[in-house]
Parts: structure tokens; sequence; C-alpha cells
């Protein structure tokens, strides 16, 4: 299977594109959620000129054949938790039953099976360095893994999956959380939108107990501070993406203008500064083989990039929005 990035839910549940067929106007929706993810119903029925009825039908129906996901994104350097780490990891014998293992721990935020020389890709998020380190060492304690290569986070220049197969000239790259403190009424609305991008304001106050409004505004004020990102994701099969492969590049001179420029190559969702054996990781999206190809010798022609290692993703085990943080 190739990989999709969807919320925990919905992980085995791919799109197919025979099972249900796009008309213009479902397109229409789809760039219009795309816009704007929490855009009313409304709104939508006003821009493409339908009933409000039909338009709610036709998003459930999108959203329910995993045509889109729509979810918020939550960023953990938002609320302090700043420990992040991506790691290469080398299996003696099956992998599958390692990445099993692996995405019971609180700490994996993603579990990845590979093709290529290392099995497993495993992102750890944690509140600070020892809960990282202990959430490693107990990785590194697993009897199948010989080894872990493991580059920690300096900063994300790049997070973006809902302009994947899109123009990168329409899409907004840079990143622009500031810390916010947050109480355990926060953490249930960032749980809720996590959860479903489009809950209500209604649904997240029943969530948290509180009034209809006093949620609002706390939602709002969440998502203007960039705590949380309310994406829509489209499904690799309405976009015509076949898969998604990671790139771990070593530069030449310092990493930030090389993260910069990769970040601008279009079908290029993910990149981030790391420290360790690599200087730049970064996540693609390809259409075929031969587009794969294309993407990294673009990269590969960045001014400052040395050398770069790939690999490419063929299960997704495991995606938590709300890893390293309770």
């Amino acid at each position: 299977m190739t990989l999709t990035r969807l919320p925990e839910p919905c992980v085995n549940g791919a799109y197919d594109g025979a099972a249900m067929e796009l008309d213009h106007i479902d397109r229409a929706l789809i760039d219009g959620l795309v816009a704007d993810s929490r855009a009313s119903y409304a709104a939508l029925a006003r821009s493409i000129g339908m009933s409000q009825a039909a338009v709610k039908t036709r998003v459930i129906r999108l959203i329910d054949t995993g045509a889109i996901h729509i979810l918020g994104r939550i960023d953990p350097r938002a609320l302090g938790y700043g420990e992040f780490a991506y790691c290469l990891i080398d299996v003696q014998g099956p992998v599958i039953p390692v990445a099993e293992r692996l995405a019971k721990m609180d700490e994996t935020a993603f579990v990845l099976i590979l093709a290529g020389t290392s099995g497993l890709f495993v992102e750890f998020r944690a509140s600070d360095a020892r809960q990282l380190d202990v959430a490693i060492e107990g990785a590194r304690s697993d009897p199948a893994v010989r080894g872990i290569d493991a580059s920690s986070l300096v900063a994300f220049v790049k997070q973006d999956w809902s302009q994947t197969g899109r123009d990168p000239a329409i899409a907004d790259h840079r990143l622009g959380a500031r810390q916010r403190s947050v109480d355990a009424t926060d953490i249930k609305l960032l749980r809720c939108l996590a959860a479903d991008g489009r809950a209500t304001f209604a649904e997240m106050a029943e969530a948290a107990g509180m009034s209809h409004a006093a949620t609002r505004d706390r939602v709002l004020g969440l998502m203007a501070a960039g705590v949380v990102t309310v994406q829509t994701i489209v499904s690799p099969g309405v976009l015509g993406v076949k898969g998604y492969a990671g790139l771990m590049i070593q530069t030449d001179g310092p990493a930030g203008p090389v993260a910069e420029a990769i970040a601008a190559v279009s079908d290029i969702p993910l990149v981030a500064r790391v420290l360790g054996r690599f200087d730049v990781i970064a996540e693609v999206s390809y259409r075929d083989e031969a587009h794969l190809a294309e993407l990294v010798d673009g990269v590969r022609a960045v001014e400052g990039v040395r050398q770069i290692e790939t690999f490419v993703y063929l299960v997704e085990v495991k995606e938590s929005m709300i890893a390293g943080f309770t």
C-alpha cells in the first residue's frame, strides 16, 4: 500500500478513486475547503451556487469516502513542547512487529515502514529532553532494534499537506506559531479539533463544559496564535499522488538558506532543520517514479545540498496529532 496521511481513526481507510466519482462541483468544494477548512456550509453554498443542504450532503460524502480529511494540526512548539527527534531505525528480522510495538509508545507521533536500508522511520515528540531520551532508549531496548540514527529538530520551515499536488504559489508555507500557555480546557478543545477539524463550536462547548460564546473565543484565540491549524488534506487518490518519500539531506555551509529554498519547491509538504548526521529533512509527494526522480534531482540542484538519502514510505502504522503532550 502507498502511504496516505490520515487522522488516526482512518489510518487504514485510504480513498479508493473507483468508489466515488468526483465531478466539477465536488472539486470546487474541495478547493473551497482547502482555502478555508472551517468555511460554513452557507458560505460554500454561495460560492458554488447550490443549496446549503446539497452542499452539506456532498461535503459529508467527501469525508465519509476518504476523499478529504479535515483535521486540526497542533503545533507542539506553541505549547512549549519543543523536543522532537526523527529516527531511522535499523531492524533485525521482520519490521512490522517492531513498528506495532513502537506505535504503542505515547511519544511516537509517526511510525512509517520504509523501503530502503532502514526498516522504520519514527518521529518522537516529548515535553523535555529527558522524556525524549527515555523514549528513544526505550526503542533501543527492543530486542529487534539494531541501531537508531536520530536527528533532533531545530525548527520547522514548512508543514502543509493541504497543498500537496497543487501550485506552491498559492500556499504560505511559513510557520508563525508563538508560544502561549494552555490549560486543561484548551487541551480538550485541541483534542476535538485534532479528531475533527470541522467540529462545531456547540460540539466543542459540550466536550469542554463551556458556553458556546466562551468556546468560540478560545478556539479562535488558539487558531490566531498558531497553536492549531485546521487543514483539509486531500487524498492522494484524488490528486493523482502515488505516495510519499523522505529526504535526509546533508549541506555544505549554513542549513537555513538550503531549507528555505527546498520549501519553495512544488510537492514538498514538509521541511525541517535538524541536528545530527543530517542538516535538513524533507518529505515529497510524487505521482510516479519518474516524478520522484525529478523531485529528488530538483533538491539536489539546490545550492548547498551536498548529499541526500532517500527512503520511500510503504505503510503508515501510526500518525498522532497529540503525541508528546497530555
